[in-house]
């Protein structure tokens, strides 16, 4: 039977690639706004030594967790 990676846990990536996963290039925030996400706990990382990678399917988890829908406004 072969492994895959699935099977083994997450996958990590590092913050550019979370955001190519995550976005579409249109609507992409930027990389300090990912960073500012980082440092004020609002999307899950791990942190190894000094470098962070996150869990796309986590992180994408946690978004939806947060989103939130507005009305149409009234006139």
């Amino acid at each position: 039977m072969k492994t895959t990676i699935h099977q083994i846990g997450p996958q990590y990536v590092n913050a550019n690639r979370l955001l190519e996963v995550l976005f579409d290039e249109d609507s992409r925030p930027t990389l300090r706004t990912l960073r500012t996400w980082t440092a004020e706990g609002m999307i899950p990382y791990v942190r190894l030594g000094g470098l962070v990678f996150f869990d796309p399917q986590e992180v994408r988890a946690t978004l939806e967790c947060n989103r939130t829908v507005r009305a149409g406004r009234r006139r």
